[in-house]
């Protein structure tokens, strides 16, 4: 097992990767049943994006201090020459992303629960003066209490990946593109001012893909 702080991992356990980072299952080391996710990301990767990897951390510290249900939290977060290491609140049902491939369309009593729940962590976001910019159903991951099969009434929604999230300023808008373009604001796209509003727009893309089965906005490439 691999060392993290209080925790450990195996790099056997393997939950998924991205552009960035690697995340393992882990566990506490005091308390075996206590799970965790362990987010691995290599510095040599960052090299251009070392503040967007301190953003990240200072966001998510913010994020751990809030408490909230609808956001996963940050438990700790562990640096060594080559490493950051971010230690996550587990959540064992996948992401949105993969709930819609297996359910195709979700009912719209289904949809208003999950919208509860993620318009309930956009409202604690946007008290902090955060904008996630990077909303879709892969950073939306879902807990149930151990059933695999748990009704949607089961079902607790958190809002993740906050790589791409950051304070705005009062009156200070952001004007970077980045994120995913199927599920962006016209405004980020097109890098003019904006602020909490494009993730408005993000979970409206997030909805009609619920009811619909598939994205508003379909292209081979970016552009």
């Amino acid at each position: 097992m691999e060392p993290i702080g209080d925790f450990e991992y195996s790099k056997k356990d393997l939950i998924g990767h991205g552009a960035f980072a690697v995340v393992f299952k882990g566990r506490h080391r005091k308390k075996p049943d206590f799970t965790v996710a362990i987010k691995c990301i290599t510095k040599k990767n960052l090299a251009k994006s070392q503040n967007l990897l301190s953003k990240e951390i200072k966001i998510l510290r913010e994020l751990s201090d809030l408490h909230h249900e609808n956001v996963v939290a940050l438990l700790d977060c562990k640096e060594t020459t080559h490493h950051v290491y971010l230690v996550m609140e587990y959540c064992n049902g996948g992401d949105l992303a993969d709930y819609l491939q297996a359910k195709g369309t979700l009912s719209e009593d289904t949809i208003a629960l999950f919208l509860r729940q993620i318009a309930a962590a956009m409202k604690a976001l946007n008290a902090k003066g955060i904008v996630h910019r990077d909303l879709k159903p892969q950073n939306i991951l879902l807990c149930h209490r151990g059933k695999p099969n748990a009704s949607p009434q089961e079902i607790r929604l958190k809002i993740a990946d906050f790589g791409f999230a950051r304070f705005l300023q009062d009156g200070v808008m952001a004007a970077t593109l980045c994120g995913s373009p199927m599920y962006m604001a016209p405004e980020v796209i097109m890098s003019l001012q904006y602020g909490a509003k494009a993730d408005l727009w993000s979970v409206g893309t997030i909805v009609y893909q619920c009811l619909t089965g598939k994205a508003p906005f379909q292209a081979q490439t970016p552009q």
